[in-house]
């Protein structure tokens, strides 16, 4: 009775084929996740790797004690590894040029968040990008001031 006890409560049967159907349901429900896994992974790949490449467009810088200026912007995405993208950017209002560097992280497909340094200019900051196909929203946010740019693809 003792062994009975023992083999019950690992999950097995003394029931002729019960412990077969125990085995495949828990085997089946792993294969299940893993297929779920693999399937969503080539989407993901996907979005990270539609952000690589040339992209241009404009918008507003908003300084904490200053105007609201108009930016055009050119901006270079290289993928790092799979989530992770190195930035640079060069924009221009009409009264400044800036050269930006930062990176990406993908938290989730198309959406992108990070960090952007304007050493020039001793500013640094969040930036979250948001890819919607061949368009992307940029906003960012530092102590100096904040801002958005709509980026087409090159």
């Amino acid at each position: 009775m003792q062994v009975m006890g023992n083999r019950l409560s690992r999950g097995y049967s003394m029931v002729p084929g019960r412990e077969f159907a125990q085995v495949t349901g828990r085997a089946f429900c792993g294969f299940a996740l893993l297929a779920l896994t693999v399937a969503m992974a080539p989407s993901t790949a996907a979005s990270a790797a539609a952000l690589a490449g040339e992209w241009s467009g404009e918008g507003t810088v908003t300084q904490t004690e200053g105007p609201t200026e108009k930016v055009r912007c050119r901006v270079s995405y290289k993928q790092e590894s799979a989530k992770v993208f190195g930035v640079v950017a060069k924009c221009a209002s009409t009264s400044q040029m800036m050269n930006q560097t930062g990176e990406l992280l993908e938290v989730r497909p198309g959406v992108f968040t990070g960090e952007f340094n304007l050493t020039q200019y001793d500013v640094s900051g969040r930036v979250r990008v948001v890819l919607d196909g061949e368009t992307q929203t940029v906003t960012f946010k530092s102590p100096k001031g904040e801002g958005e740019v709509i980026l087409n693809r090159q």
